[in-house]
């Protein structure tokens, strides 16, 4: 009975730090923002609204990172815990102008900065693979996944297959992007966003397709799209 008293007083002595993380100077909010207590050694991503929570207690520091953005940190107070704080990140400035650096396109070193951001997410010690071997323009870095049964893993398993799923989406990204539909058909506003909806392409598509298959299939769906079908 002791044991269960003092560890309910610990469990209601545990204080989180809430809130929502966006963009600069924006309502937009920022998915898988990596959160980490540097005090305690804890950590967490942001939820697909931007809300985040990580457990603190005052005078911990608090850092707020994501590829793309500037990293903020916080040194949290008690007044901080009374309610929702929102942290707002800056854009970082693009410092790659060319297409490709070397020997990797600009989502592969992008794709090389996430698996970084993320390291405490997947398997510690091991550095990203890049893979060489791969139709048309591949994903550029293969993000292992390595499991135990702890109830950490568990956890780091879920992150692990939400951010594979948000690699895939980014990568599709990098294939069909609105400058490039924009060439194509010339559609813009509305009409551009609802086109690139309705015929995004497949993850599997655009890894096998070659950049003169994502053309074609632009072209393709553009005459759908004008036929109405």
């Amino acid at each position: 009975m002791a044991f269960l008293l003092l560890f309910s007083l610990h469990s209601n002595a545990q204080q989180f730090l809430t809130g929502k993380v966006f963009k600069k100077n924006s309502a937009e909010a920022l998915v898988s923002v990596s959160i980490h207590n540097i005090s305690a050694q804890r950590y967490d991503l942001s939820e697909e609204n931007g809300s985040y929570r990580i457990q603190v207690v005052p005078g911990d520091h608090v850092s707020f990172s994501s590829v793309g953005y500037m990293a903020d940190t916080v040194t949290v107070t008690a007044a901080m815990l009374t309610g929702d704080f929102p942290v707002y990140l800056d854009v970082r400035a693009q410092t790659l102008k060319a297409v490709r650096v070397g020997e990797f396109s600009n989502y592969q070193l992008d794709s090389m900065d996430r698996r970084k951001e993320y390291a405490w997410v997947y398997d510690h010690g091991n550095t990203p693979r890049m893979e060489h071997e791969r139709k048309g323009d591949g994903v550029g870095v293969t993000l292992n996944i390595f499991r135990n049964a702890s109830a950490k893993e568990k956890q780091r398993e879920r992150l692990e297959k939400r951010l594979a799923k948000e690699e895939e989406e980014y990568y599709i990204d990098s294939r069909y992007n609105k400058d490039l539909v924009t060439k194509i058909t010339r559609l813009k506003g509305d009409s551009l966003q609802q086109f690139m909806t309705k015929y995004r392409p497949s993850f599997d598509y655009c890894r096998r397709a070659a950049n003169v298959d994502i053309l074609v299939y632009i072209n393709d769906s553009y005459k759908q799209y004008v036929k109405g079908d």
